[in-house]
Order: structure tokens, then C-alpha cells, then sequence
């Protein structure tokens, strides 16, 4: 009888399969979530009044069948295979049952095409988190950054190349010239241009014509004006760029400013006017001298239009009526009426448009542009009464401003009887505060700067390195340059009859340096030197932004203006 019964090693071997761990943790597997997925399904038609009792009681019936298979079945894996069945086939058919029976809007979505949305997402987030820059379009859409095995990313990352490395080296634009060779990059930091890698002429045209789409402009449109904005994000922070196009049979030309609205608005106080011009200035705001034409000039590039925004800023636009006639206005100033001009019909030019201004009694107007013929002259007529006008005029020299707009006009008595005064403006470059160097000037340079015999004053050089423990090293906050910022110089001459009379007669030189001795007019080497002696600049800017511009090579030198003062030059 003992011989029939099995050996006790066999019976331990049995127990220990029946007893196996694996069984339980297979059952929870799939009873858990099975369970979990009952609970969301009553809940569900319980919300769109579907039959919750009959539901629940197929789904808690197939839970009770699924357990019973994986009991009574034999072999466990069997019973297990199908209980999963008898529950995905359950899901499945509520799933099947339920959608035709609520909104289309509410309808699961667990086929692939859920699946790969949800994947395509995930790749898009991942990809954004590996960019450096995020564009928004003119429209407020993201831009999608390409994957990497995208052809398009080579675009995308020399559009970043063009943008990041000059944003944060603080610069205020960006200029790309496409010519055959190649996409040409320029940034201009603190007034001076400085030339970067150029880009291939695929993938930098390719480049161009991605950013023109995102600001809104057409990029098979390389001849025609445009301009457009968008936005970047970057490790800077949110930078807005305003980009404008152009282009010649040589190819297209784009210029990018970041930020140019926060370089406009700024008050007369801040530009750096001595105080004696601010209230030379200051005269034309009383009503009884708001008449007559200011000339303002500044050569190009240099802040000839925030000069301008910030003189018709200082008059009350709430109790003066101010008005502009701009082709492109660049800025709102608050309070004041600024009109673009765009020909209307019965105006045929500038200057009808100019003329049409006057018919609703401003009390100031600035005239953006004299160079389309007659313009000058409705600015002249204008001004000879009431209102006062501002006429930007773009020019090196005050002396220069002066000649263009009795040339434009075409009648000295008419330009030169009209005018109250002439603003001219040039930039330079402020030393950085974080690392300029101190010194004591020698004797003649002390004399030249006007600095009493005997007077100890420390001035400053520009230097571009801190010490970093034993090391020195470029500056942080300047990036090496030695400069930070600009600041503007000025000459500012008021004139009274005599002066007049003297510019009608083509003396500039007499009138100029009249002004200089009876009113004491601050030239604009003075005024860029009184900045050395304050430690605003050093004396090598101001030797570099007055240095005699060189001719290009083969070029005959330019013979200076007999009109012109040395001194002004």
C-alpha cells in the first residue's frame, strides 16, 4: 500500500507550484484595474443616463465568470488567458455600446489615432524643451520647432544663430544682406556695427524667408518695403522684433530691432541736453512763442526720431493740439494726433497732405519728411505764423541741416524768415560703470577740456577687464566693450532776426559763431567733452565720433562746405 502513495519530494514539488507567488500577483493584475475601469464606467453612465443597474450587473457578472475560470480551470494559465479576454471583450463591448448613444464630442478615443496624437505631442514638447529660442508669429501662434531628423531644423537653428548670439550681446539690430555668396550678418551694439558669420545662401535665404513669414510679411516678395512684427522667447527673456524688408536686383536686405519701442517715449529731461539747452527749449512751450519752424538733425542712425518724440512730448498734448505727418511712425506718443500719410483722393503729395493739417488748428506739428518737392515749403508757409512746426531733417552737421532745408524750400528769404531754431544731435558711447578706469589728465589735456590750472579732477579710460580674484578677465556687464549705453551731445541755436538775415545771405559761419558769443551756445564738441569731465565718456570716444570720415577707397575726398565752422564739422 505505501508503494502506491508518491514520494515526499514529489508531494513538496506539487505544493510548492500550487502555493506559487505568482498566481495571486497575476490575478491582482488584472482584477484591479478591471475593477477601477467598473467604477469610472458607472460613474459615466450614470452621467449620460445609461441603464447603470444592467450595466454593473454584466460587469460585475464577467468579473465573477473571470474568477471562476481562473479557479476551476486546471491549468491556471488557461483560466487566466481567458478571464482577461472575458474582461477586454467586456470594456470593449460597453465602449461599443455606449458611444453611439452620446454627443460626438463625448466619445472615447482609444483607437491609434489618440495614440499618436498624444506621441506627436510629446515629441513636440520634448523638442521645444531642447530649443534655445520659441517664436510666436505675428498672429500669436507658436512656431513648431522641427526634430532633429527634420531637414527644416538647419533653418531653424540659423535663425536662432542670427538672433541670440546679438541679443545677448545687448544689441538693438540685426541687419541680413543675401547676396549669391551667402546671407551676410551684421549686429550694432551701442551704435557701432560689428560683422558676424555669415550664413549659406540656402539655409540663410531660408532663414530670411522664415522670419518674414512669422512677422507677418510675404517671403516671395523680395523687392517691395515690408514691415511686421513677432516675438521670441529666449534665455533673455521675451524679446518683440520688428523686422523690415527690402530688396534690389542684388538681392534682399532685412533689418531686425528688438525691442524698438522701448528706445521711443523717453522724456526731453533724460537725453542728455545741458541745462541751458533744455531751457532754450523750454522757451517754445509758452503759447505766445509756438510759431515758427524748428529744424532738428541728427546724421543717420543716431536718434533722430526719439529726439523728435521727445520734443512734441513736452508740449501738454491735453491742452495743445499736436499733430505729426509721418510716412512711418514708429511710436504713439500719448495724447498727440499722429498721421501716416497715405494719399487720399484730392491729396496728391506730402506737402498737400502737410497743408491739409492746418485747416484743424494745431497748436504743434512735427513733419517727418521734406523730400518729396514742395513738402519744405507748406512746412515754411506753415510755419510762419502759428502753429510751431518740427521738421526732421537727417544730416551730419547743423550746418548741413541748414543747407538742405534752403534747398528744399527753394527761397532763402522764405526758409530762413520762418525759422525759430535748430536742434542737432549726435550719439556716443557711455563708459561702463562696472569697469571703467580712473586717472588724472595731464596739464594740456586739462586745458582742453576746460579744467581750471591747478584744479585736480579724476576723469575716465575705458577699459573692458575686471580682476577676478588673480585673474582678470573681460567685464560681465559690458561683455569686454569698455561702453555701456549711449548718450546723446547737442547744439542748440535760437534765432533772432539778425540771425536770420544772416542765414538768408548763406553766412552760416557768421550767424554760428554770433550764436556762440551772444548766447553762449554750447558747441557739440563742448558738450561731448563737458560728458568726459562728468566721467559719462572718455576722450577716446570723442575723438572716434569726430574723427573726418574716410573716403571709400578710389573715391576723391569730399571738399568740406565754406559754411561750414571747423568746429562743427
Amino acid at each position: 500500500m505505501n508503494e502506491l502513495l508518491p514520494p515526499p519530494a514529489a508531494i513538496l514539488a506539487e505544493a510548492q507550484i500550487l502555493m506559487s507567488i505568482a498566481k495571486p500577483i497575476m490575478l491582482v493584475a488584472i482584477f484591479v484595474p478591471y475593477m477601477r475601469f467598473v467604477a469610472k464606467f458607472e460613474a459615466d453612465a450614470r452621467r449620460f443616463t445609461l441603464p447603470v443597474a444592467k450595466i454593473n450587473a454584466v460587469l460585475i457578472g464577467v468579473a465573477i465568470l473571470s474568477l471562476v475560470a481562473c479557479i476551476l480551470i486546471p491549468i491556471f494559465w488557461i483560466g487566466w488567458v481567458l478571464a482577461l479576454g472575458m474582461m477586454v471583450g467586456t470594456m470593449y463591448g460597453y465602449w461599443k455600446y455606449r458611444d453611439p448613444r452620446v454627443p460626438e464630442g463625448e466619445r472615447f478615443k482609444l483607437g491609434g489615432e489618440g495614440f499618436a496624437k498624444a506621441m506627436e505631442a510629446r515629441r513636440k514638447a520634448s523638442a521645444e524643451k531642447a530649443a534655445s529660442v520659441l517664436f510666436t508669429s505675428s498672429k500669436g501662434e507658436k512656431e513648431p520647432v522641427p526634430q532633429k531628423e527634420d531637414p527644416k531644423i538647419a533653418v531653424y537653428l540659423a535663425a536662432e544663430q542670427v538672433l541670440v548670439g546679438p541679443i545677448e550681446s545687448r544689441a538693438t539690430r540685426v541687419d541680413l544682406s543675401s547676396t549669391q555668396q551667402g546671407v551676410g550678418v551684421t549686429m550694432t551694439v551701442d551704435g557701432v556695427r560689428s560683422k558676424r558669420d555669415a550664413l549659406p545662401p540656402d539655409v540663410g535665404n531660408a532663414a530670411i524667408d522664415m522670419i518674414k513669414r512669422l512677422a507677418g510679411l510675404d517671403p516671395a516678395d523680395r523687392r517691395r518695403k515690408q514691415t511686421g512684427r513677432c516675438k521670441m522667447d529666449g534665455p533673455g527673456g521675451r524679446t518683440e522684433l520688428f523686422v523690415t524688408s527690402s530688396g534690389s536686383s542684388s538681392g534682399q536686405q532685412v533689418r531686425i530691432d528688438f525691442d524698438r519701442d522701448s528706445r521711443f517715449g523717453k522724456s526731453i529731461d533724460t537725453l542728455g541736453l545741458a541745462p541751458a539747452q533744455l531751457e532754450a527749449l523750454r522757451v517754445f512751450e509758452k503759447p505766445e512763442r509756438r510759431k515758427g519752424v524748428i529744424l532738428v538733425s541728427a546724421p543717420a542712425g543716431q536718434g533722430l526720431t526719439t529726439l523728435a518724440y521727445a520734443l512734441i512730448g513736452r508740449h501738454d498734448a491735453y491742452t495743445s493740439n499736436v499733430k505729426t505727418l509721418e510716412r512711418d511712425p514708429q511710436f504713439r506718443v500719448e495724447g498727440v494726433d499722429h498721421k501716416m500719410f497715405e494719399p487720399e483722393p484730392g491729396v496728391e503729395d506730402f506737402g498737400a497732405a502737410l497743408t491739409k493739417i492746418i485747416r484743424r488748428d494745431p497748436d504743434v506739428v512735427l513733419c517727418g519728411d521734406i523730400s518729396e518737392p514742395g513738402s519744405a515749403k507748406a512746412a515754411a508757409l506753415m510755419g510762419m505764423e502759428a502753429p510751431l512746426v518740427y521738421v526732421l531733417i537727417p544730416s551730419d552737421s547743423m550746418a548741413a541741416a541748414i543747407a538742405i532745408w534752403m534747398q528744399a524750400v527753394g527761397d532763402p528769404k522764405m526758409a530762413t524768415r520762418c525759422l525759430a531754431g535748430v536742434v542737432h544731435q549726435r550719439l556716443l558711447r557711455t563708459l561702463c560703470p562696472n569697469c571703467k578706469s580712473g586717472f588724472t589728465p595731464a596739464p594740456e589735456q586739462a586745458k582742453k577740456l576746460g579744467i581750471p590750472s591747478g584744479k585736480e579732477v579724476q576723469l575716465f579710460r575705458p577699459s573692458g577687464k575686471v580682476q577676478v580674484k588673480n585673474r582678470i578677465e573681460d567685464c560681465p556687464v559690458c561683455q569686454g566693450s569698455a561702453y555701456f549705453g549711449q548718450a546723446g551731445i547737442y547744439e542748440v541755436m535760437t534765432l533772432d532776426e539778425e540771425a536770420r538775415r544772416l542765414l538768408s545771405e548763406n553766412d552760416f559761419r557768421t550767424a554760428y559763431a554770433r550764436s556762440v558769443r551772444e548766447q553762449k551756445m554750447l558747441q557739440l564738441q563742448e558738450a561731448a567733452l563737458l560728458k568726459v569731465r562728468t566721467g559719462d565718456t572718455s576722450l577716446e570716444e570723442v575723438q572716434r565720433i569726430f574723427a573726418p570720415k574716410q573716403p571709400s577707397q578710389g573715391s576723391a575726398a569730399p571738399r568740406p562746405a565754406a559754411s561750414t565752422p571747423t568746429k562743427n564739422s
